[in-house]
């Protein structure tokens, strides 16, 4: 009776590191880019504030301190307590 025959198991061939780091940094540049990308879109979306709106807020500031300044129109403030 012959002997089987015994296959040579060939040892397995792995990736070199370099490859898969250069894949990694590649991906999370596409990650962090997309993102950021995504962020410029959102703060488009976000209506600017103006010079008045900011003099507003200065001035309702100044004119009740340590209480939060509701403006009712233009010309009129309304001095509130904040809410602990």
């Amino acid at each position: 009776m012959p002997s089987p025959i015994q296959l040579q198991r060939l040892p397995r061939r792995k990736k070199p590191a370099n490859k898969r780091a250069l894949l990694f940094l590649a991906l999370l540049i596409l990650l962090v880019c997309s993102a950021l990308s995504g962020c410029s879109a959102q703060a488009a979306d976000t209506p600017a504030t103006t010079a008045a709106d900011l003099k507003r807020a200065a001035a309702g500031a100044w004119l009740c301190p340590g209480m939060h300044a509701e403006w009712l129109d233009a010309q009129t403030v309304q001095c509130l307590k904040e809410k602990p």
